[in-house]
């Protein structure tokens, strides 16, 4: 099983890494390939009834690992210049504009919390 287990994770980097590469000629992104992958093996462990382990526990924590790869991704191809700074800070105004307008709203946990009707 351990074997099984590692050959597959072996696999699917492997796809990945073809992916990344043949993504540039083919103008198809990665992601859209990887997630295309992630279906099928979904579809052909059920039809084969190969169980795959519960992995609801972890995945809060590779989702928040990919969140974080993906920015930092993003970030190395940021280039900041003088010219940029305005855009910059009206984003950033921008960005704060409606937590400000909405603060003193009575927007609390009251509306979104449904409380159950206790039977009469």
């Amino acid at each position: 099983m351990t074997f099984t287990v590692i050959a597959a994770v072996c696999v699917l980097l492997l796809l990945a890494y073809i992916f990344d590469l043949t993504s540039a000629k083919t103008r198809i992104p990665a992601v859209i390939l990887l997630l295309t992958l992630g279906w099928g093996v979904r579809q052909l462990t059920d039809f084969a009834k190969i169980e795959i382990p519960d992995l609801t526990p972890v995945l809060p924590f590779f989702g928040t690992i990919g969140l974080i790869l993906i920015v930092l991704e993003g970030s190395l191809e940021l280039e900041l210049e003088r010219s940029k700074l305005p855009l910059i800070g009206k984003s950033i105004v921008g960005s704060f504009l409606p937590w400000h307008w909405l603060s003193p709203l009575p927007i609390h946990s009251n509306i979104l919390v449904i409380q159950p009707c206790k039977p009469d």
